[in-house]
């Protein structure tokens, strides 16, 4: 299946390329290039235009055996930007694909532009589209837009989310239940598998969260507050100088972030366990927690990882500019060592640049490997300077993640006022009734008097049986035209629930 999958993708390519596209080059165009480069460098009389050209664009980076074209540097430390050929492409971008998660266009874009340079939009489109997770998981377009009255966190630990996902279905050992936990500024998440919901259980993970991360000011739980009033009595009694007050359940018109990210591990789980053809999810999700807070999140408009920590998450030489072909064939640190001292002797050759790109760390690594005595010490004021730099570069960039998130919520707002039409008191609306609870015979919603409204914008409605417990978002139903019902055809005495309403 994978080999016809990679057989389409890059017979798709090709037949772009005829087609005159400039972003895509076949293998044989591809060393004709690095010919064409190199020879145009060595070159001290008249030049063509062509030539200039390549040389105004392209360089070429020689990695022991293999020789990459890449975008021209200003300066040597700048990390490298391949071009890669269609052949190259499809393993490429399938790399990228799993390391998001199957995540969409806009992650795969953030993780294939750090090394990359002409990888279009539609050839990842392309890719989603002959991916068969991806189409599994495949989510209807909604049509309506989304209330909301957005929750804003301006510290790290101000506020925490945590739900439960249930997978009692597809039970891995004696686990049947994900904690996802995720601060609400920064949006990193920790995931824990979990053999139950009783609050112990619950509160033994989070002890264990926030003993390392340090524990919120507000805990925030859709699954009810007295639910979540027994997690913080149970934190209490493992931790008793710890105290933390419960927020209000969230609701559709509150920022439920964590419920839009349980859709998305999900399919990231599910993702994981076709591509490793197992079912054992409760590994899985490690796995998954690592991609999930590496991936680009919109909101606040860089990853979790970075918001957290001021730095991109490491997966060995993996996330070095170094080509892969160079990775599977280094097998110890000597071979690392001998690698980069090959170039940094190429680096000396003005004319092709070779070897020279390596990012900062591995350029490093040689000076580490120096004995103890031959080292210099690090002055120690030098030493702080470079933790409050750390500390300014990490506070800039959660304050950044807080107006990002405001921008976002005025868009949020924005976008409802102008889809939704705000309810006025006595108004008639037509509230859905669950699948769960509509028999054969029952209409698909039920007629309702909107009968008050809060400042949250919370809508408390009542048939004529009674006023419905709870209460409902704007976008949870639809106005009627027509005020059919009256106030004074409703029951305000009792308060019944839907269920109760539709029987």
């Amino acid at each position: 299946m994978s080999e016809s999958i990679e057989f389409k993708f890059r017979e798709e390519l090709l037949s772009r390329y005829e087609k005159c596209s400039k972003y895509l080059i076949p293998k044989d165009a591809y060393f004709q290039m690095i010919g064409d480069i190199r020879r145009a460098s060595k070159r001290k009389n008249t030049k063509s235009r062509h030539e200039y050209h390549l040389l105004s664009k392209y360089k070429v980076l020689q990695c022991g055996d293999v020789e990459k074209i890449i975008k021209k540097r200003q300066t040597l430390d700048e990390t490298p930007v391949y071009y890669v050929s269609i052949q190259d492409t499809f393993h490429i971008v399938k790399r990228a694909h799993v390391a998001t998660g199957h995540g969409g266009r806009d992650r795969m874009t953030k993780e294939l532009q750090v090394k990359y340079d002409h990888i279009q939009l539609d050839t990842i489109e392309l890719f989603k589209s002959l991916c068969l997770e991806c189409q599994e998981k495949r989510k209807r377009l909604m049509t309506k837009g989304i209330v909301v009255k957005p929750i804003l966190s301006t510290e790290f630990s101000s506020r925490g989310q945590v739900d439960l996902i249930y997978m009692q279905s597809m039970s891995c050992r004696t686990f049947k239940w994900i904690m996802v936990y995720q601060d609400h500024l920064t949006k990193f998440c920790v995931l824990r598998p979990l053999t139950s919901k009783l609050a112990a259980e619950v509160a033994f993970q989070l002890a264990d969260i926030y003993l390392l991360l340090g524990a919120p000011v507000i805990l925030q739980s859709d699954n009810g507050s007295e639910f979540t009033a027994q997690i913080i009595a149970e934190l209490r009694s493992l931790w008793p100088e710890l105290s933390i007050v419960h927020g209000k359940p969230r609701h559709p018109q509150s920022q439920g972030s964590v419920e839009g990210a349980n859709g998305d591990i999900k399919d990231m789980l599910v993702a994981w366990m076709a591509d490793n053809n197992s079912t054992d999810w409760a590994t899985g999700i490690k796995f998954v927690q690592f991609s999930k807070n590496l991936a680009y999140h919109a909101g606040i408009k860089r990853s979790p990882y970075a918001a957290m920590f001021d730095v991109n998450a490491r997966v060995g030489l993996t996330s070095t500019s170094l080509p892969q072909e160079i990775i599977s064939c280094l097998q110890s640190e000597q071979d690392l060592i001998t690698m980069l001292q090959q170039q940094e002797t190429d680096a000396n050759e003005p004319e092709t640049e070779a070897g020279a790109g390596v990012n900062e760390p591995e350029r490093e690594l040689p000076k580490a490997e120096m004995n103890e005595s031959e080292q210099e010490p690090e002055p120690l004021s030098q030493h702080q300077t470079n933790l409050d730099q750390l500390h300014n570069s990490i506070s800039s960039l959660r304050l950044a993640a807080s107006e990002s998130q405001r921008q976002q919520a005025e868009r949020m707002v924005k976008r409802s006022r102008t889809e939704l039409v705000a309810g006025e008191i006595g108004d008639n609306i037509a509230l859905p009734i669950p699948l769960v609870d509509r028999g054969r015979g029952d209409p698909r919603n039920t007629l309702n008097v909107i009968v008050s409204w809060s400042m949250n914008d919370q809508y408390r409605v009542a048939t004529k049986s009674g006023i419905l417990k709870g209460s409902y978002s704007r976008n949870q139903f639809d106005i009627c035209p027509e005020r059919l019902l009256k106030e004074s055809d409703i029951n305000n005495d009792i308060e019944i629930s839907l269920r109760e309403a539709v029987i």
